[in-house]
């Protein structure tokens, strides 16, 4: 195939896909033209036709799982109707080696940089108010429930740090199921 066959059939989605994985095992800062390039199997120059610098691909990168964390939120967490079946669908989730899991936790030890540091603001806010939301209609009052999801939304933070921390990576999904399962029945009124 021809380098301008490649550049043409290589899309954006799949210079992304591949920043998004440096990002999620490297962080931010490892993310580089040439690199991402060989393991593609293309030049630089197919980078060009996609992406105008680095930030961009970075910005677009993020973009991209930003949209798709959203969608597996809406698609399996925000439609269910009974707010305790749905905090445990959220610990569930948050148990499940998945990569947006290890991105967001990279992202957390990149937030000095602006960009990082205002998409991670939006993304915790969001997931705090779904969490307090929860609480709400489980019969908190405002205070309570925003106190909850701080203290449900923290614990996931740290057992993202631990497990970057402890193992480099988000533990097996046995192990993790059996700790989100202990999570839930400390944060989950009974």
């Amino acid at each position: 195939m021809s380098e301008l066959a490649k550049k043409k059939s290589l899309t954006a989605k799949d210079w992304q896909e591949a920043a998004l994985n440096v990002i999620a095992h490297q962080g931010v800062g490892a993310v580089a033209v040439e690199p991402l390039a060989r393991a593609l199997g293309v030049t630089k120059g197919s980078f060009y036709w996609h992406f105008s610098n680095r930030m961009d691909l970075v910005k677009q990168a993020l973009k991209r799982w930003r949209e798709n964390d959203n969608q597996l939120i809406e698609q399996n967490i925000l439609p269910i109707k009974n707010p305790k079946k749905r905090l445990l669908a959220w610990f569930k989730l948050s148990a499940e080696p998945i990569q947006s899991h290890l991105i967001y936790s990279t992202l957390l030890a990149d937030r000095s940089h602006a960009m990082i540091s205002k998409i991670l603001k939006e993304i915790t806010l969001e997931r705090l108010a779904h969490l307090q939301k929860s609480y709400k209609e489980m019969g908190y009052d405002n205070a309570r429930a925003k106190s909850q999801s701080l203290l449900a939304y923290s614990v996931y933070v740290g057992f993202l740090h631990m497990a970057k921390t402890l193992y480099g990576a988000l533990p097996g999904s046995t192990e993790a199921e059996d700790y989100a399962q202990f999570v839930a029945k400390q944060l989950i009124p009974s």
